[in-house]
């Protein structure tokens, strides 16, 4: 999972803006440090708004580097995190738990600080009458 930053040149450093997600801005003094920062800057609101149970923002723009527009990875567990989320959405966590034979208080696969196992997700794709379905891209 990736959005685009768009990163501006100023005269004392660089600026940085996610187009997609209104609000998340950093900077840094050169690019490899904007590029550093627009990471945690992209990771902090997105787990900010998955604990707010916002919807994840559509990422609508490609990388194109001459023109300042970097492609910048989400934290894999937040976009695990936010992908159960996203695929739970409509259905309760109590009902999720229920089909995969759990209490309530063992459901953390929307916690990004969790670890989850491949069984883990297995019956929570069975449980949202889902396929589990692993990619490299």
């Amino acid at each position: 999972m990736e959005y685009i930053a768009k990163i501006n040149h100023e005269e004392d450093g660089f600026t940085v803006e996610f187009p997609d997600i209104p609000g998340c801005n950093t900077c840094g003094d050169s690019l490899e440090e904007a590029l550093t920062m627009a990471k945690d800057a992209l990771d902090l609101i997105l787990e900010v708004k998955l604990e707010d149970k916002d919807p994840l923002p559509q990422s609508t723009l490609t990388e194109d580097q001459k023109n300042g527009f970097y492609a910048i990875q989400v934290n894999g567990r937040l976009a695990l995190a936010y992908t159960i989320f996203e695929a739970r959405r409509g259905k309760s966590a109590a009902s999720i738990c229920k089909k995969m034979g759990i209490a309530p208080q063992q459901y953390k696969l929307e916690d990004p600080k969790a670890g989850i196992t491949f069984a883990t997700l297995e019956k929570f794709a069975k449980a949202i009458g889902k396929k589990l379905e692993i990619k490299f891209v």
